[in-house]
């Protein structure tokens, strides 16, 4: 995996994976109700993202593109 750079707060380096939700709220789901359990699960995969480890935010792009090198004053 190649290294990114954040356009929020400027970090360069390995996003991280992030899923919204909860893990306790699916599993309690899953035990009061099957279909509930169903529909939050499918959501929580949909909603996975890949983002900054230092803000959290979604908007890592390539270090290599021209906006990130702009950003980090490359050019």
């Amino acid at each position: 995996m190649e290294n990114k750079a954040c356009t929020n707060c400027g970090f360069v380096g390995r996003p991280k994976k992030y899923t919204r939700g909860s893990l306790v709220r699916e599993i309690i789901l899953w035990l009061l109700a099957v279909v509930p359990g169903i529909f939050y699960s499918v959501w929580r995969i949909s909603t996975r993202y890949e983002g900054c480890p230092e803000c959290g935010a979604p908007l890592m792009i390539p270090e290599n593109s021209p906006i990130a090198r702009k950003i980090l004053g490359g050019d």
